[in-house]
């Protein structure tokens, strides 16, 4: 599990995955603890989310406790 620290909020997450809209919108969403979900960005730019994704990946594979977007 990870902290997540956005905007003054914090929240421990388990995954995140990208999820993408038939309009073509491309967005991150994660899984919390208590098996609520929650966007966490969204872009049409596939890369912008793509670029957020891989800094949580990174973060928990190297076990980092805490991550500030």
């Amino acid at each position: 599990m990870l902290w997540l620290i956005t905007k003054g909020t914090s929240n421990q997450i388990i995954s995140c995955n990208i999820h993408t809209t038939k309009d073509g919108t491309h967005q991150l969403w994660a899984e919390r603890p208590n098996g609520k979900t929650m966007r966490l960005i969204e872009s049409v730019d596939y890369d912008e989310v793509e670029l957020v994704k891989g800094a949580i990946d990174h973060a928990i594979s190297i076990g980092d406790p805490s991550l500030e977007l």
